[in-house]
Parts: structure tokens; C-alpha cells; sequence
């Protein structure tokens, strides 16, 4: 009854207040769901190719991207109760019609595992045979046929590792299960055609195996395990999922701090409406108080609101968040893709009930907390003092005295844990103690900040900024919120930016040092896909090159060690010892590099150290075709080429253990006087034809690494419009209250003559100082959270040691962008004060 005669009619009078307060909840909402959707999305759809690619599959055997022998295949295949065991290679490819996902197989034994669903016959492939005879065949889905006017016997142009080939299209499939994986953009063609369009020798990445009717998983797979030994890994293909999440891990974490830190803004933005909400209607409360309203009553009402508000803003925020996921699905696989060469195509959003649940969960909750104080509040005001104006936008001592005590209890015990940072959850408790002492000391050091501005606005503008500087000073309650929500999206700006700042300058510096060749020979310009590879004979080649002095011989693959992925680099150790020797964080530099150049150790990377547990002395296994690897480790060095981690070996011992003299990279050092336009352009002369080649130059890798950095750090720039939306939506909150609790004020100037100038300067001096205090504050409270965002990093994401750098260029960009947005944020509301009705401003209250 109350919401119906008390609550409706105030929403209609204040529709602007409404919807604000709905927006900080949709907000809020609509990041987390945003974000959680994109990462579910981006997981379900690589599960879902995983799943229609398996077919029928039930065990997969496979040893890492290297692949293995083709031997392997008959060994499996003489193993009892299996029905059917297939080699596939699978790997993308850029073709003039974009990327497709390559399934080679065997057609004569594939089908026995998978469902090709032809169209018809004149579409489809009746005899393998046929298929098989023709290395150039492809088979695609209808879908990506309609997409590019395709039909059975079109020419698909390709550049392959034995030059430019072109394939004919001879199949069709069906749309839907296997037609359907990466987003229909898929391609079938004989295994042996992409072992020779990859460059995989005689290598299959992997054998699908189904079993006999009768033959139970848990006896046949420990079988073929023991078999084949440690080095190969024999699971269910939902396996290959899970190694997925393990990679998407990192980005999942730092989505997931964002989420809620803009759930937790929000709160603030929410707490803030109902503050002022009951603010406003404090005549209201004591008129119901002297009716004889309980207490009681008058909370449940203002919970009520909270609850109302926040299932709207919540459901609302649902459908943004929606909207939001899309673009960040796209995102996220192309971040995927170019920092961890995942192939992954993400056309539909994934809709998780449980995201949805937690999303309502949240957002009301969310609102009703940030209710109860405003609730609490307006229920135990006594009748006579709610009808006195603007008495309850002050602080009173003994609250200002309790906050001051608890906020400096909270900065003492922040100090103090930093003695026990080697204890995670104490250490993060750091984060949250500085972080709440700021918040409970907003009322008192936006007041502290704003009498420091007031001789300075006073005579700038004596009248214009003494009224606004004391309109801040006498409300300090009706600002605070504001202050904090600005203060607290500011600082993780500016935490995210010393991120951003100190991984450039460390990346920088490894750039400087680890690449220094002048020349870089790849497969393809996306540095991070290991899908085609060299023969070890093209670097010999390149090695008799005039003006090449040295060729470096690199390997990557990623393997499973220690139970996640990480990178393995086989590499000519001594000879990047003598050109580009890496920090050494842990062993003695000298023999390090000489035990891994002799296959007697290996080094592993600073963040495989921190993130895995490695350190010199411990036994490192790393599972291969030949066996487990068993070495010590030898050294830790400063090395950024995975975030995952790195494992670096000597290149004989990879060869030996993978049977694989196959190469991803080659690095060379031009001869004295030689020129690099003259050596690249005579490489690209010799091999560019004949094979698939990039020559890039060193400037290109340096650049190309930096744009992968931009990618990984594109949270900052998400986390500038946080600021900015933030400071719009809290400053347009606490002007109009300003303005309605001002109205016989401003009249009473507009009446003895004040310009309308005057008052628009008034409210627009008002938004700029709010803006600036919230900037002091941010840079101050990002300044400390910084500390703990790199610790943060170190421990969870890339597991480096970044170096402490305050952002001095972002924090010097977000003046000028808060300024504005708080002067455009005060448009409106300058607006409605100047041009209020003067009769009706003097016989407010």
C-alpha cells in the first residue's frame, strides 16, 4: 500500500532520479553478466567443435602439438575391443574465403567415427577411394559454400608449405554436427594431403579411437597407456576442454576482477540514489512518522524500493549485459587466438542459467545492501528534525569520529600485513583494508579538500565558487558517495595502468635483450600459430645465403607439464647464449646455458617458476613420444614468450625425444654491411615461391609483440570508461539533489538579481570540484592499490616481478576526461535550476 501512495508518485515526479538509480544497478549487472557470458561463450563453443569433430570417438591418443610417428597408429590399432582408430590432423589455415579449420583424416577408416552427412549424391563422396586419389579434395560445409558462392568443384586457393596450391572443392556437407564445428568454417581433407600442406613429415597430431560395443573405457584406455608409455596421453576427447580453460585461465581471472569491482562501484552509485532518495523525502517520513507510522514501516518501505529498483535495474542489466557479451566473445577468441594460437570461432552466446541466477542474486542483493543505511537512516529520524531542511546531508561527530577511528584502524592494519605479503590471502586482505579505510574517509576528505579549494574559487570567482565550494562543505554526506564511487573506479584506472606501464617497460627491456636478431624467418605473421612448420633443411639453405652470418634453429610447441599447458623451445642454446643471453633469476649463468646446450638440464621461464613451482635442482618431467623427459633445472630466467610459462631445451634433445627435426622459427644475424632490405627481399626471392614464408624484419616482431600487449592490457581502456560513466552518472546524481536541496537558495539569488550565467557557473564550479576531489583521491588510492595489483599479477596471472611505476601520463589523460565529463554531467542540471519557476523556488519548504 505504502509503495502504491508513497512510492509511485514520487518515481513520477522524479523519473530522472529513477533512472539514474536503475542505471548504476544495470551497470553493474551488465559488466558481470557481459563478461561471463563472453568467457562461458567462447569455452561452450570450443567444447562444442570439440564435441562434433569427436563424432563417436572415445579416447584420443596424443602426445602434444608436436604429434608423433606414424607407427603409433598400427600399435593402436592391434590393441583388443577397439572398433575403429583413425590418425587426424587438425590445424588452421588462411584461405582467400578466411580462416578454416583443417580436419585432415583418413576417408577409408574416418567414417567408421565420424558422420560426414552429405547432402546427396551428387555432393558427396559415394567411393573414399575417389576422394583419396585426388591429394587436392576438399569437402566443406554448406554453410560456409552458401556464404562464399561456392559449389562441388570450386577452386580454393591455399598457401601451403609446399607453395601456393589449389584445392577443389568435391563435397558437401550438411549443416549441423560436424558441418557445424567452428562456426561452419571447416574443411576435410586426406591426411597424408595436410601432412604435406603443414609440413608434418610423417606425423599424425593424434588417433581417434572408438571401442567395441562391448569393451568398457576403464579396461581398454590403461591398456593403450601402457603401450605407449608416459610420453603419450590417452583420454577422452572432453580432455582437450579442460586443457582449453587452463589456457583462457588468465583472462578469465582478469575479467572476473573487473566484474566485480563494477558490481562493486555500482553499490556505491545505488547507495548513493537511496541516500539522497531518502534525503529528499525527509518531509515526507516525518509527516508518515507523525501519522503514526512505525519505524518499522518506514524501513520495510525504503527496502521495499531498493528491491523494486533493483529487480528492473537487474533485468534491465541482464539484457545490456547480453548486448555486451557479444562484443566480447569476438574479443576473447581473437585475443585467444593471436596470444595462444587457439583456433576458435564464437558465432552464438552461450546462455548459462547459472550466470543469469547469479546475475538476479547479485544485482537485487546488491541493491537491497545498498539500501539498508538510506533505510535505517530515514526509519530512526526523529519527525521534527526530518522537516528541517538540509540537517541530514551533515555528518554527525560521533559518526564522523567512528569512521575516522575505523578507516585509520584499517590503514595501520594495512600497513602491517605487508610483513606477511608471503601469505596470499593476507596479503589480498591489504587490498580490501586500504581500499575501505578510503571509502569511510570520502565524507571527510571531500570536506578537507574542498575547503582547500575555497580560497582559490573565491577569488577566481568569488561568488560563483564560494557557493559551490560551500554547498560540498555543508553536504558532505550527499557528495561522499559520489566521491568514493569516482575515487574507487579511478584508482583501479590507475592500479591497471601501473600494470599496463610496467609490463611495457619489462617487455621492453626483453625485447631489447632476448630479440635482437635483425631477421625472423616464420611460417606465418601471426608469431603465436605453430599450425605449419619448416624442414630442418631450409635453415642449411639460409645458412649459405650471402650476408647472413648466423641462423638460430627454434622450436615451439606446448606440451603438458605439471598438469598445464605451457611452452617448450627447443632452440640452439648456445649460440642464444652468445647473442641474446637471458637474465638469470636463479643458477649461475655460465654453466646454465652450458648443461642445457649439452641435454644435461633445462631452464624454465620466471613465471612457469612462480605459477608451476620450479625452481633449480627439482626434477623436471615433460612427457614426449620417445618417454617422460627427465631432467634437473638448472636455471630461471626473465623470459616473456608465454604467459603460460616456458620450458627451453636444447634442440638435439628434442629432436631424440620427439623424433621431430622440424623448425617454427628461424632467427638470423645479418653479416657486418650487409643490408637488411637486400636480405630479406633475396630470401623471399629464393623460398617466398616455392613454400609457404614470412621474412619479418625486427621492427615488425618488436611492433607485433606490442599489439599482443595491447590486447592483454585492453582492461585499462574498458576501465577509463568505468571512470567516466561513473563520474557522469554520480555527479548528474548529486546535482539534481544539490539543485532540489538548493531551490529557495538559488531562487533567493536569482531574486536579488543573480544571472542565470551566475547560477550555471555555480552548479558547473560544483560538478568540476566533485570531479577534482574524486581525481586527488583516486590518484592517491591508486597509488597503493597499484602495489597490490602488481603482487596480484606475480602471484596469479603472469607470474613475473613487474617494477613499482605510478602511470604519471594516464593519471595527467583522466584530469582533462573527468573535468569534462563532470562539466557535461552538470548540463542538465544547471539547466533545470536556472529555468525553475522563481515563485515556486521561494515557497520551497
Amino acid at each position: 500500500m505504502l509503495l502504491r501512495l508513497i512510492t509511485l508518485p514520487y518515481v513520477r515526479k522524479h523519473k530522472l532520479r529513477f533512472a539514474l538509480t536503475t542505471l548504476g544497478i544495470v551497470f553493474g549487472v551488465g559488466v558481470f553478466v557481459g563478461m561471463h557470458t563472453a568467457n562461458q561463450s567462447v569455452l561452450s563453443a570450443f567444447h562444442q567443435t570439440i564435441d562434433r569433430i569427436a563424432g563417436s570417438t572415445q579416447l584420443q591418443v596424443s602426445a602434444g602439438e608436436p604429434g608423433f610417428d606414424e607407427e603409433v597408429l598400427d600399435k593402436v590399432r592391434d590393441v583388443p575391443h577397439i572398433r575403429a582408430a583413425a590418425p587426424v590432423i587438425e590445424a588452421s589455415a588462411t584461405t582467400d574465403y578466411g580462416n578454416l579449420l583443417i580436419l585432415g583424416v583418413d576417408m577409408l577408416g574416418d567414417r567408421a567415427l565420424r558422420d560426414y552427412d552429405f547432402e546427396d549424391s551428387s555432393d558427396g563422396i559415394d567411393d573414399p577411394l575417389v576422394f583419396l586419389a585426388q591429394p587436392d579434395s576438399l569437402i566443406v560445409a554448406r554453410s560456409f559454400a552458401e556464404q562464399h558462392a561456392l559449389k562441388v568443384g570450386s577452386k580454393v586457393p591455399m598457401r601451403t608449405m609446399a607453395g601456393d596450391q589449389v584445392f577443389t572443392v568435391r563435397g558437401l556437407m550438411k549443416s549441423g554436427g560436424l558441418a557445424s564445428a567452428f562456426g561452419g568454417n571447416l574443411a576435410v581433407m586426406d591426411i597424408y594431403s595436410a601432412q604435406k600442406m603443414f609440413g608434418r613429415g610423417r606425423k599424425f597430431d593424434r588417433v581417434d579411437i572408438a571401442l567395441e560395443e562391448d569393451a568398457r573405457l576403464a579396461d581398454v584406455q590403461p591398456v593403450i597407456q601402457k603401450l605407449l608409455g608416459d610420453g603419450f596421453a590417452v583420454e577422452p576427447p572432453s580432455s582437450r576442454g579442460a586443457q582449453f580453460e587452463a589456457t583462457s585461465r588468465t583472462y578469465s581471472l582478469a575479467s572476473d576482477i573487473t566484474s566485480v569491482f563494477a558490481l562493486f562501484i555500482g553499490m556505491f552509485l545505488i547507495y548513493n540514489t537511496f541516500s539522497i532518495a531518502a534525503a529528499q523525502r525527509r518531509k515526507e517520513i516525518g509527516i508518515l512518522r507523525a501519522l503514526g507510522a512505525t519505524r518499522t514501516q518506514i524501513r520495510d518501505l525504503f527496502l521495499a524500493e531498493s528491491a523494486v529498483t533493483g529487480t528492473i535495474g537487474t533485468i534491465a542489466g541482464i539484457g545490456f549485459g547480453l548486448v555486451l557479451a557479444r562484443g566480447m566473445a569476438a574479443y576473447i577468441s581473437s585475443f585467444l587466438s593471436d596470444i595462444y594460437g587457439v583456433a576458435q570461432n564464437t558465432d552464438s552466446i552461450a546462455l548459462k542459467p547459472w550466470v543469469f541466477a547469479a546475475a538476479l542474486t547479485i544485482g537485487i542483493t546488491t541493491s537491497i545492501l545498498a539500501g539498508v543505511f538510506p533505510a535505517m537512516r530515514a526509519a530512526g529520524v526523529d519527525p521534527v528534525r526530518a522537516l528541517q531542511k538540509g540537517r541530514e546531508q551533515e555528518v554527525g561527530q560521533r559518526e564522523s569520529s567512528l569512521r575516522k577511528m575505523v578507516a585509520g584502524l584499517c590503514f595501520v592494519l594495512a600497513v602491517v600485513v605487508l610483513f606477511f605479503a608471503h601469505i596470499g590471502i593476507v596479503f589480498y586482505s591489504g587490498f580490501v583494508l586500504a581500499a575501505g579505510g578510503m571509502v569511510l574517509m570520502a565524507p571527510a576528505f571531500s570536506t578537507w579538500l574542498a575547503r582547500a579549494l575555497r580560497p582559490a574559487l573565491s577569488r577566481l570567482l568569488p561568488v560563483e565558487g564560494t557557493l559551490a565550494v560551500d554547498s560540498l562543505i555543508q553536504s558532505p554526506r550527499r557528495t561522499s558517495g559520489t566521491v568514493a564511487a569516482l575515487m574507487l573506479s579511478l584508482a583501479l584506472t590507475i592500479a591497471l595502468s601501473g600494470l599496463n606501464q610496467a609490463s611495457y617497460d619489462s617487455i621492453r627491456e626483453w625485447m631489447r635483450i632476448a630479440l635482437n636478431p635483425d631477421l625472423f624467418v616464420t611460417t606465418n605473421e601471426n608469431l603465436t600459430t605453430r599450425s605449419f612448420v619448416f624442414p630442418a633443411s631450409l635453415g642449411e639453405g639460409l645458412r649459405k645465403m650471402p650476408g647472413i652470418a648466423e641462423v638460430q634453429f627454434v622450436r615451439s610447441v606446448r606440451v603438458t607439464v605439471k598438469g598445464s599447458p605451457v611452452m617448450l623451445v627447443a632452440l640452439d642454446v648456445q649460440s642464444v647464449a652468445n647473442r641474446a643471453q637471458l637474465p638469470a633469476l636463479e643458477g649461475e649463468p655460465k654453466s646454465m646455458y652450458a648443461q642445457t646446450a649439452g641435454g644435461t638440464g633445462v631452464m624454465v621461464s620466471e613465471n612457469f617458476s612462480r605459477l608451476r613451482g620450479g625452481h633449480v635442482g627439482e626434477i623436471l618431467e615433460v612427457p614426449a613420444p620417445e618417454g617422460v623427459l627427465r631432467l634437473p633445472i638448472v636455471g630461471v630466467v626473465r623470459d616473456y614468450s608465454d604467459q603460460q610459462g616456458t620450458v627451453l631445451i636444447s634442440r638435439d634433445l628434442f629432436i631424440k625425444y620427439w623424433h621431430d627435426d622440424a623448425v617454427n622459427l628461424f632467427r638470423i644475424y645479418l653479416a657486418r654491411g650487409a643490408k637488411e632490405a637486400d636480405v630479406r627481399q633475396q630470401i623471399l626471392d629464393v623460398y617466398g615461391k616455392e613454400r609457404r614464408l614470412f621474412v619479418l624484419t625486427n621492427t615488425d616482431v618488436r611492433r607485433y609483440i606490442l599489439n599482443l600487449a595491447d590486447q592483454w592490457l585492453g582492461l585499462t581502456y574498458i576501465q577509463v570508461a568505468v571512470a567516466v560513466l561513473v563520474a557522469i552518472l554520480g555527479i548528474v546524481n548529486a546535482l539534481t539533489v544539490s539543485i532540489t536541496d538548493r531551490r529557495r537558495e538559488l531562487g533567493v539569488l536569482q531574486a536579488v538579481g543573480g544571472l542565470r550565467r551566475q547560477i550555471r557557473g555555480t552548479i558547473w564550479i560544483e560538478a568540476g570540484a566533485i570531479g577534482l576531489v574524486g581525481l586527488v583521491l583516486g590518484f592517491v588510492l591508486g597509488a597503493a592499490l597499484q602495489y597490490y595489483t602488481l603482487g596480484f599479477a606475480r602471484r596469479e596471472l603472469i607470474g613475473m616481478d613487474l617494477p613499482y611505476s605510478y602511470p604519471v601520463q594516464t593519471a595527467l589523460l583522466l584530469i582533462p576526461v573527468i573535468l569534462a565529463s563532470a562539466w557535461i554531467s552538470a548540463i542538465l542540471p544547471a539547466e533545470s535550476a536556472v529555468r525553475a519557476s522563481l515563485v515556486e523556488a521561494l515557497e520551497y519548504e
